[in-house]
């Protein structure tokens, strides 16, 4: 009997745990970003999508999300890179731009008790590109999904480093273009 309980046990910890969701980048053509001013537009986000999380804690994070990408271009030693708001007018080589389209606040509780199962996870999906300016071109098209780990957050925050991954994701990108 113990044997079972033991079987059933690993089995329920290797199959029940929660898996992440491998991201989508298509590079379009052979492009160096080194030395090019980067534009990063503000991500199209409609907060009304969000579920689980107060609208009032996501309203920004279109901004917050370019933000980030900013600041880990330039910590990547990108000299240019600058977040733009829709509709401003600014000189640059390349744009980023995006969508968040799914944000799923998942229940604090459940995560705070049975995250390693996938309970209560936060989940949030962006996608887009990166368009040569000069050309006109997609020199890259993105898709990316990040459900939270274990994590003793509030929903809002637990949101919030998931937008934190995918910007992440998207900086190591272009870092990636440069090589």
């Amino acid at each position: 009997m113990k044997r079972i309980l033991l079987l059933a046990l690993t089995l329920f910890f290797l199959f029940g745990c929660a898996t992440e969701r491998p991201g989508l980048v298509v590079q379009s053509y052979p492009f160096n970003p080194a030395g090019k001013a980067i534009l990063i537009k503000h991500f199209d986000f409609a907060p009304q999508i969000a579920t689980g999380v107060n609208q009032g804690a996501v309203r920004d994070f279109g901004e917050a999300m370019a933000l980030d990408i900013q600041r880990f271009l330039r910590n990547a030693g990108f000299r240019h890179p600058l977040a733009i708001t829709p509709g401003e007018q600014a000189r640059g080589d390349i744009l980023i731009q995006g969508t968040i389209t799914r944000v799923q606040g998942g229940d604090a509780l459940q995560r705070k008790l049975g995250e390693l199962f996938g309970l209560g996870a936060t989940e949030v999906k962006a996608a887009g590109e990166i368009i040569d300016l000069a050309t006109s071109r997609s020199i890259l098209a993105f898709s990316f999904t990040k459900q939270s780990r274990y994590t003793w957050l509030d929903n809002e925050a637990a949101v919030r480093e998931n937008l934190r991954e995918i910007a992440r994701e998207i900086a190591a990108a272009l870092i990636q273009m440069q090589k």
